[in-house]
């Protein structure tokens, strides 16, 4: 019973995390295009840079944490 548990909440984070990581790649790039919209292309091009620098740092990250879990 308890396995079974564990193995329906690891299902329900990994679900929970690629609706954050769609929402994500989805999101930047709309939020980018509303601001520009409005009119405000400096704003946009800010947004966007914070947003791609934000995904590097991440996937910089995310590689660093599997080389350390390896060792």
């Amino acid at each position: 019973m308890k396995e079974l548990l564990a193995d329906l909440l690891e299902h329900l984070l990994q679900g929970l995390l690629g609706i954050l990581l769609i929402t994500w790649w989805l999101g930047g790039p709309a939020v980018t295009a509303i601001v520009w919209d409005q009119q405000d292309p400096k704003a946009a091009w800010q947004f966007l840079a914070l947003w791609a620098t934000a995904t590097a740092l991440y996937f910089l990250l995310r590689a660093a944490i599997r080389r350390l879990r390896r060792s």
